[in-house]
């Protein structure tokens, strides 16, 4: 059982994962836009752009409400 005064380290660690599962997913739904209508790079970077926005604000969120404990 932890300690009431030590982080808790899972949570902690799932706030890096937020930002690379947005960054993917914007990927991947990016390519399958610019697959579908032939718009070039375009709806990749927007997409990429978008889910590394996405994934930081979660971060973000998540450790301020870990840092208030």
């Amino acid at each position: 059982m932890p300690k009431e005064d030590q982080p808790d380290w899972g949570s902690l660690a799932t706030a890096g994962l937020d930002v690379g599962v947005g960054v993917g997913l914007g990927v991947v739904i990016g390519v399958w836009i610019d697959r579908k209508f032939h718009c070039g790079p375009w709806a990749t970077l927007i997409g990429t752009v978008l889910g590394l926005a996405g994934g930081i604000y979660l971060m973000i969120k998540e450790l301020m409400r870990a840092s208030r404990g």
